[in-house]
């Protein structure tokens, strides 16, 4: 047993040992890692790890089991649309993980709006899971964070693009596409209202072939060459696809002819017959039935040859759907059938200062058709950020920085086309302000305001909201002002500020003290003020403090300056420095005269506790701790002339007592 107890302990001191030595740098949302190419970008197998992640900050979210080892991940989105893919440890392993969870966010790291969130079911999934969110603005930045049942590798895929691609089980209703632009499609299910469109496809092997399908269609504008590549997003899916051309155009499939028929297949999600797929130069075949028999077969077909005018449509049935989508990225020199799309501006360089406007407008062309509708967006910090019509549109932005801008027009053939453009908008006047305000005091209530003014060209122009015109202003009563001010270069600033009332406090200055050689005197001001600094002058020195500890060597007397801002209360105190801190004189004369008339302690510091008086004869005549001291009288009769013997008790500063005894004699 304490075998086994070794063991377990052993193993948990390597394991956080190994957390402490290799703490992943993208554990939290500050320290995500940044997606360059977010447009189709796929990491290779076991490229991600969650290995010695610990939990981040953020909320869980809800699809998630838990996060206790998320790792995150961000992309500036240079598009509407994203599907996310994570691809864990199922039957083509991206690496490790089990049953991967990814969400997506919006926003700073510290105040993050949760978009969406997938999750692969616990022993019930495919090890691979999609996540699509539509309506991201393109130019702003997303962050999204990745977890799973266990810490584990695998792959991840961000893929942002403009056209959803869309589903469409028939031919009939294929969906329209005018350029080449790569998309994604969602999980495809059913074959459609018609299940025997590929009937006629002699390598889909006859009656009720269409399992899962959609159908896309485009007519070519010049004389080329089509390729494609078809990518699962999970690779155990089995794509088939199917060309056919459309002797009657769009929307019409009677009498469609195959060009090109792929239905390979494996029953081994590695073989090469499963995972991508599509027409390539290099492949020979133009058809290929189901299954993978030969040595060299593969999951290609040879480009094709396309004539301009001609009407084609590629049909895509997943047979093995597993609930992911799949990608679609065009090749060859096949142009389609479309319009041009282009953003036009009225800056010829697409470069504006800040708080200069710019006007946007769509010039795309489309001779074969209408444009019908229109999607603008204007990047980060646009008012407006959004438009619906061609324009003009007169855009102003609230921060400098590269700005992105698109548009998404759509056409009287169904069709949709996206464009971007870039422009910059500069800081052309970095100029900064700040005032310093000094406020007025009780005796002087007027206050002054001086501004400080960097990154401005000078000769500079000064107009305060009071009507002065220097850098400097005075007399100012309480309130609200402003300021602002012209460079040689046209550029004007403006900052507001505001004039508090006259600083008004208190200072209770210490009052004289006496010390003794070689010791000190703590001294303090006490104020309702907690902005008070204090000035101790004495001679030949200067201190600052609230309290200070002083130890003249001699007597001295201190200028003491407290003050708040500008506004100074001043006093002095005296440091008496004595070699003793009382003394006792040996002899009074009780006369009346007014002077050395009773018998008490000279004290320079210190309280009287206790004084008695005796008699030569042991009688005790006086006891008091009045400060006046004895007046030579005893029973209410003068006593007379004789020696007497004291006894003084004197409680000291520090709080300590003293004694001391000794003679006095009274003289009438």
């Amino acid at each position: 047993m304490q075998s086994i107890t070794k063991l377990i302990s052993g193993f948990l001191f390597y394991f956080l040992t190994l957390q402490a030595l290799f703490a992943q740098s993208n554990n939290d949302c500050s320290g995500a890692f940044e997606i360059v190419d977010p447009g189709n970008f796929c990491s290779p197998l076991n490229a991600g790890h969650n290995l010695f992640a610990t939990p981040s900050n953020v909320p869980v979210p809800g699809c998630f089991s838990g996060a206790p080892h998320d790792v995150w991940y961000w992309f500036t989105a240079v598009a509407p649309n994203v599907v996310i893919v994570i691809n864990g440890a199922g039957s083509t392993p991206g690496g490790t993980l089990l049953s991967p969870e990814v969400a997506l966010y919006e926003g700073p790291c510290d105040a993050l709006n949760l978009l969406g969130c997938e999750a692969d079911p616990l022993f019930f999934g495919f090890g691979v899971i999609e996540l699509r969110v539509e309506n991201l603005i393109p130019g702003n930045r997303y962050f999204f964070r990745v977890d799973g049942a266990t810490p584990g590798t695998f792959q991840f895929c961000v893929r942002n693009f403009f056209f959803d691609g869309g589903i469409s089980g028939d031919c009939p209703t294929a969906i329209p596409l005018c350029d080449k632009s790569p998309f994604n499609v969602q999980a495809v299910v059913g074959p459609g209202a018609d299940p025997f469109e590929l009937d006629d496809a002699p390598c889909f092997g006859g009656t009720f072939s269409e399992s899962n399908s959609t159908w896309y269609t485009f007519t070519a504008a010049n004389n080329g060459t089509l390729e494609f590549r078809l990518t699962p997003n999970n690779a155990a899916d089995d794509l088939d696809f199917i060309v056919y051309r459309l002797p009657n155009g769009m929307g019409n499939c009677n009498g469609k002819i195959i060009e090109r028929c792929m239905t390979a297949g494996d029953a081994d999600p590695a073989s090469p017959c499963m995972g991508p797929t599509g027409l390539n130069a290099s492949s020979t075949d133009i058809d290929h039935g189901s299954g993978c028999l030969g040595e060299n077969e593969d999951n290609f077909l040879r480009f094709m040859d396309v004539q301009a005018g001609n009407t084609y449509a590629l049909v895509v049935n997943n047979f093995t759907s597993s609930g992911n989508g799949f990608q679609v990225d065009w090749g060859g020199t096949v142009v389609f059938t479309g319009p041009v799309a282009a953003i036009k501006t009225d800056d010829p360089d697409d470069n504006i200062c800040l708080g200069d406007s710019i006007v946007f407008s769509d010039s795309s062309s489309f001779p074969q058709g209408i444009i019908t509708d229109w999607g603008w967006t204007f990047g980060e910090g646009a008012a407006p950020s959004f438009a619906t019509t061609s324009g003009p549109h007169t855009v102003t932005y609230q921060a400098p920085g590269q700005k992105l801008i698109t548009m998404t027009i759509k056409t009287s053939l169904g069709c949709e086309v996206s464009t971007t453009r870039q422009i910059l908008v500069e800081d052309c006047c970095p100029i900064t302000l700040s005032v310093d305000v000094t406020p007025g005091c009780l005796d002087t209530p007027d206050a002054t305001a001086a501004l400080q003014v960097e990154g401005a060209t000078p000769p500079l122009t000064y107009q305060w909201s009071d009507g002065q015109q220097d850098v400097v202003a005075t007399g100012l009563a309480p309130g609200s002002y402003s300021v602002t001010i012209q460079d040689a270069n046209d550029c004007t600033e403006i900052i507001g500020f505001i004039v508090p009332p006259p600083v008004d406090f208190t200072a209770l200055f210490p009052t004289d003290t006496v010390i003794i050689t070689g010791t000190g005197a703590t001294l303090s001001v006490i104020s309702d003020n907690p902005a008070l600094v204090v000035q101790w002058t004495g001679t030949g020195n200067s201190i600052s403090g609230n309290p200070v500890t002083v130890q003249p060597a001699e007597s001295t007397v201190y200028l003491v300056s407290a003050s708040v801002g500008d506004c100074i209360i001043t006093d002095t105190v005296r440091v008496a420095v004595r070699n003793q801190l009382f003394e006792v004189p040996n002899a009074f004369t009780p006369n009346a005269d007014q002077m050395n008339d009773r018998f008490k302690p000279v004290l320079y510091a210190g309280t009287l506790v206790n004084l008695q008086i005796w008699s030569r004869w042991g009688e005790l005549v006086y006891e008091d701790n009045s400060p006046e001291g004895w007046d030579g009288t005893f029973d209410g009769e003068a006593a007379p002339s004789d020696v007497y013997v004291y006894l003084l008790l004197i409680r000291l500063p520090n709080g300590m007592e003293e004694k001391r005894h000794g003679d006095v004699t009274l003289l009438r």
